[in-house]
């Protein structure tokens, strides 16, 4: 049993990922050359030091750190240096919807969900055994080789095609496109961008046709959203 973080939204961390906390005091934060948070985000809204997380016996609390942006917790805003006790299931939003993570405490992580390391992120990950030679994905270098070719990807494709390859074989609703895809539309926590079908098809249309004889592999649901097939 054990306590972890479900991430809903937050890069590099693609949504549903969980996070455990495996230490006492987990840092989180944005990285830096000076600064590496235990939990660190690219978002250059969130602080460097935005807040601690601290367990001590069963219980779990959270500390903004003076963050420029602030933290809030259940839409709550947190006071700096005052620790807040934490309840299962609460939400944590840094920095005004930047990142938007649920934490769990004492369940099991279950295995049907990665655990986003920075061994994850850094390793070369490939598709399923029938096309491994076919779609390859380096996350590391975000870079994506389609018959043992690399394809120029915009940062909008490279999105939408990690968002997909992360959730491969579940359909990936068109608001979770949204929030993962046009991050840069939301101003305010809980919002989601105001983004037409038109402007996801497009994207779905130019993403199929770089990926040339795979571009099949991605699936529209109607109405629902779309899925990469694997």
């Amino acid at each position: 049993m054990g306590n972890y973080l479900v991430v809903e939204k937050g890069l590099p961390y693609e949504p549903g990922y969980k996070i455990p906390i495996l230490d006492q005091q987990v840092m989180l934060g944005r990285a830096s050359k000076s600064e590496k948070p235990d939990i660190d985000f690219e978002n250059k809204f969130i602080s460097r030091k935005h807040c601690l997380l601290m367990t001590e016996e069963a219980a779990t609390t959270l500390t903004d750190l003076a963050s420029k942006h602030g933290t809030f917790v259940n839409n709550q805003p947190a006071i700096p240096d005052i620790p807040i006790a934490l309840k299962h299931n609460d939400k944590i939003i840094l920095a005004q919807g930047a990142a938007i993570l649920r934490i769990i405490i004492n369940e099991e992580l279950s295995d049907e969900t990665l655990e986003l390391t920075q061994t994850n992120l850094s390793s070369l990950r490939l598709l399923s055994d029938a096309n491994a030679k076919k779609l390859q994905m380096n996350i590391a270098k975000r870079q994506c080789l389609v018959n043992n070719s690399l394809i120029q990807l915009s940062p909008k494709e490279w999105q939408l095609l990690l968002l997909l390859y992360n959730n491969a074989n579940q359909t990936v609703y068109y608001d979770t496109i949204k929030n993962a895809v046009w991050q840069e539309r939301i101003t305010t926590a809980g919002e989601i961008p105001l983004v037409g079908l038109d402007e996801i098809s497009l994207l779905l249309y130019r993403l199929r046709h770089k990926l040339s004889n795979q571009g099949h592999l991605i699936r529209n649901i109607r109405g629902l959203g779309c899925i990469l097939e694997l």
